[in-house]
């Protein structure tokens, strides 16, 4: 019964810190939610990395694709850890590709691992904001992927974020987790500067980020 009771309460502090972000950013503070998330641990983490994005060669994060790959593998082998299903989701095809080949690469080490990952009811995906429309898992891990280069310069340039709607691929994508999401970014949000940029999309990410 207290696993249970665990349980169905993750799964409320989540749904509600999600609708907070949502009704902040989207909905001009219309929907109501309670109690107010401000009181609750938040099932929402951020992991700061350190890392630079790869702007002019590979456009991809491989600190960041490193820390996720990990953090799965962390979780496929502690027993202690709840057996919950596991995403991922990138900012961009690039960083999705650089994800997918280095947990392959790992997995195939490990047989039982890989077994235990994509044998389940419900495997381990991997997507971008582009194609994640419909999937959800019990836990996802999220990549930014974009950030400072390697001389500290970021650039105002998200990939899809930036386009028009943008902001419902972000709303989209930050509503796939149902008991936890942590996000894996080498960017802070103060380094967005909205003086560059009239994208709502990144607008959202930077408070996302915050």
């Amino acid at each position: 019964m207290k696993n249970l009771f665990n349980s169905f309460y993750s799964v409320v502090l989540l749904a509600l810190c999600l609708i907070a972000f949502s009704n902040s950013q989207y909905y001009n503070g219309k929907l109501y939610t309670f109690p107010s998330v401000d009181d609750r641990v938040s099932k929402v983490r951020l992991v700061q990395v350190d890392g630079t994005y790869d702007k002019g060669r590979t456009r991809s994060n491989h600190a960041e694709a490193e820390a996720i790959v990990k953090e799965i593998l962390n979780r496929l082998r502690t027993p202690e850890v709840p057996e919950k299903s596991i995403g991922v989701v990138s900012f961009s095809q690039v960083q999705q590709n650089l994800i997918e080949d280095m947990l392959i690469e790992e997995l195939n080490k490990y047989p039982e691992l890989e077994e235990k990952a994509f044998q389940s009811n419900e495997p381990i995906f991997i997507k971008n904001l582009e194609n994640v429309q419909g999937d959800e898992r019990d836990i996802i891990l999220f990549s930014i992927g974009y950030g400072p280069d390697r001389n500290g310069n970021v650039s105002m340039n998200f990939g899809p974020l930036n386009n028009q709607g943008g902001e419902r691929r972000l709303n989209v994508a930050v509503s796939r987790a149902r008991y936890e999401m942590i996000i894996f970014s080498t960017l802070r949000s103060e380094q967005i500067d909205l003086k560059r940029t009239k994208s709502k999309g990144v607008e959202g990410l930077k408070r996302f980020l915050e």
